[in-house]
């Protein structure tokens, strides 16, 4: 044992040493600089994995399920949806990459809306996508239904947002410029709008339905839609789950969302066929003004027309389903039920809980994956992942 040591004492100090275990050191260090030029090259964004989330809320039975399956090739006779539901899609590219979509379907309509802060969190923001479907067969409830989501979900997302910035982050920024990116350069209507921070994608469903219509009705309900999608960013598709022309374009557009697939290259706005609409696409003076305002200015030129307007000339034509929008947004305070109203404090509790455990396990997330990336860079390298925050 003391001659293999001295040996090898000897053998780190004479230069022509040509024995195993020098030429061994030797490759050890050959290696590691061989490791560090190829860290210095460039990962090739076809070998990074992708992992995005998929949020689809709206409109109650209005065939989010059925879109949902046939996006992932399911043939599967829908059940009704409750709660929160899960699933995933996988995807593996020609070059062995394996990439995921994690998707989430809120049932319930407006009612269980406060479970959208579930799902999207600090740790996935980058990767989100928001989709909101509409029944195209009952105009009266469109807007309510939008209205209430894009609020709640500009406020999720703008909670994130401001709780990262103060924390140094640079992703909120990121995020925010790469929103405005889906307008393009010098769009005209850039300080008129105000986009989601996340993609998101209104359908209209049961296109079937709505096709029958009389022309006016379906030009504002075409027109109003279009104005909301590109005030707010906002991508636009109708679809029927009987036509397969229309499944494949709005399955195109998932698929661009979740797996960064090609878009769809058509835009079609005429209100007497199914409406085709890529976010940034729109203008304002392409959508036009609603039918009670024709305003212009010295040289002709139409002038900005508020949501506002838009909404009432909307109702003159959908007037509101006055007891339908009672039962949705009802007032629990005027109908006391002890055991119930006690049952339901208690489960808002529970999710208050999960929500403020899962925003902790995001920030830890975050926190070690940070700390992780400065200790060893070459980690750092492996675990390199999609984000629109780049």
């Amino acid at each position: 044992m003391a001659v293999e040591n001295e040996d090898w004492g000897r053998s780190s100090t004479n230069i022509n040493d040509t024995s195993p275990k020098a030429r061994s050191t030797k490759d050890i260090w050959t290696m590691v600089k061989d490791l560090k030029d190829r860290e210095k090259k460039p990962v090739d964004s076809n070998d990074v994995a992708i992992e995005t989330l998929l949020l689809f809320a709206g409109s109650s039975g209005c065939g989010k399920t059925s879109i949902i399956n046939r996006f992932l090739d399911k043939d599967e006779t829908p059940s009704p949806s409750v709660g929160l539901e899960y699933t995933f899609g996988r995807r593996t590219r020609k070059n062995e990459t394996k990439d995921i979509t994690h998707i989430y379907e809120l049932a319930g309509g407006v009612n269980l809306s406060n479970l959208l802060d579930i799902p999207i969190c600090e740790s996935n923001i980058h990767t989100s996508s928001l989709i909101l479907c509409v029944d195209l067969s009952k105009p009266e409830e469109i807007l309510d239904i939008l209205d209430h989501f894009i609020e709640k979900i500009k406020a999720r997302t703008n909670f994130i947002l401001d709780r990262l910035e103060a924390r140094g982050s640079k992703r909120p920024q990121a995020l925010r410029n790469y929103a405005m990116k889906r307008y393009g350069a010098e769009h005209p209507d850039e300080k008129l709008v105000s986009p989601i921070p996340i993609p998101t994608l209104i359908i209209g469903t049961f296109y079937d339905k709505f096709s029958v219509l009389e022309s006016e009705p379906k030009k504002l309900l075409c027109k109003t839609l279009r104005y909301i999608a590109h005030l707010n960013g906002a991508s636009l598709v109708f679809n029927s789950i009987q036509d397969e022309n229309l499944n494949a374009k709005c399955r195109q557009i998932l698929t661009h969302m979740a797996f960064r697939g090609s878009p769809p290259k058509s835009f079609l706005i005429d209100h007497n066929k199914p409406l085709l609409v890529m976010a940034g696409q729109d203008t304002f003076s392409q959508i036009g003004p609603p039918p009670s305002e024709f305003v212009t200015d010295a040289v002709g030129k139409q002038q900005f027309v508020s949501y506002e307007k838009w909404k009432a000339d909307y109702y003159k034509y959908f007037p509101r389903a006055v007891s339908e929008i009672d039962e949705t947004f009802v007032n629990l305070n005027l109908y006391p039920e002890l055991v119930i109203d006690n049952l339901r404090l208690e489960k808002d509790r529970e999710l208050e809980k999960l929500r403020l455990n899962i925003d902790r396990q995001s920030k830890d997330k975050d926190i070690n994956s940070g700390i992780s990336n400065l200790l060893n860079s070459k980690e750092k390298k492996k675990s390199k992942s999609y984000s629109r925050a780049r």
